[in-house]
């Protein structure tokens, strides 16, 4: 019997991760399914998932069905596949280390921003200020003098960290699976929670939503960051008091750049899309023409790889499930 493989990706989806070659790399391999239908899921060997594909329904994963890998296109998925499907033998792929370099980037790219004030200047240019009256405005920050708190070592973390070593800044790592000397080898400082937010000038988040992570800056650590602090948040909305966040930005005593929302898409009347001492972006960091490409490859390779039984290079295995984005 042929293998078989459903790609479970909107058509609009699937046109901007896989491209032609990489379909064409699966068609000579297995039979090709392109549906959203989740009744097919159980009749396929693989099945190609994204962010717009609907959860594993129980038929998935029950006797007799078909399903052995689960390959998603995207980071998280613990909103796709319960873990209950991997307790009954569906292995799970996913390209966190591919999307981890695009937010990295974005990552960085958002505390220089943030530190020179960069769409602050940009709006009031825009508007018509007198450009004597920008040009007296408090001058920003250099990044080489600041201390940079990173919050998860997740790739992400990790990646964010790596590309800020350059700029000769003071980085802390919080994590509590985190060793001293991992924190060392990685170039950073360990540090507890507490100290991380009394003594960085920005921080920056990259953990995962876990029961012990979900509203970990709560309103206390915000009353407890540095004056003039910038947060940055391109993990996700559910680790930080949004209103809180928000509050501390209108008063002044913080700047915020997030991509993340509690509800997304944003609505148009959200106070994030309108409160001062905020930059707020559509969930985008990872968004890149390259990555949306690489996305597709690497998880094409993947599925190859489980069809001929090889071992897979970005799975994640039942223990990792648990602590996982």
């Amino acid at each position: 019997m042929s293998a078989r493989v459903v790609v479970a990706l909107g058509d609009d989806l699937r046109r901007r991760i896989l491209a032609e070659r990489d379909l064409d790399r699966l068609a000579a391999a297995a039979d090709v399914v392109l549906s959203l239908d989740p009744a097919l899921f159980a009749t396929a060997d693989a099945c190609v998932t994204g962010w717009d594909t609907p959860p594993l329904p129980p038929s998935s994963y029950a006797d007799g069905a078909r399903l052995r890998l689960v390959a998603h296109t995207g980071g998280s998925v613990r909103h796709l596949v319960p873990a209950v499907a991997l307790d009954r033998g569906v292995r799970v792929t996913q390209v966190a280390a591919v999307l981890a370099e695009a937010v990295a980037e974005f990552a960085v790219m958002s505390i220089i921003a943030g530190l020179r004030d960069a769409a602050g200047f940009a709006t009031a240019l825009r508007s018509g200020a007198p450009w004597a009256d920008l040009a007296a405005r408090p001058p920003g920050r250099l990044l080489r003098d600041q201390t940079v708190g990173i919050v998860g070592a997740s790739r992400t973390g990790r990646a964010t960290l790596h590309r800020l070593r350059p700029f000769g800044c003071r980085c802390l790592m919080y994590d509590p699976y985190l060793s001293a000397e991992d924190a060392a080898a990685l170039g950073a400082e360990p540090a507890g929670l507490p100290r991380l937010l009394r003594e960085s000038d920005v921080v920056s988040l990259h953990a995962p939503v876990l029961p012990s992570t979900r509203g970990m800056i709560g309103a206390a650590e915000i009353a407890a960051l540095r004056p003039g602090a910038l947060v940055v948040n391109t993990a996700r909305a559910a680790l930080a008091d949004g209103a809180a966040l928000l509050a501390a930005a209108a008063a002044g005593r913080i700047r915020v750049v997030t991509d993340v929302f509690d509800t997304e898409p944003l609505p148009v009347d959200d106070p994030w899309r309108r409160a001062g001492g905020v930059v707020a972006t559509p969930h985008i960091a990872a968004l890149t023409a390259e990555t949306l490409r690489e996305q597709g490859a690497v998880t094409v390779d993947e599925v190859l790889r489980f069809l001929d039984g090889r071992p897979l290079v970005h799975e994640i295995t039942r223990a990792a499930y648990d602590t996982s984005a």
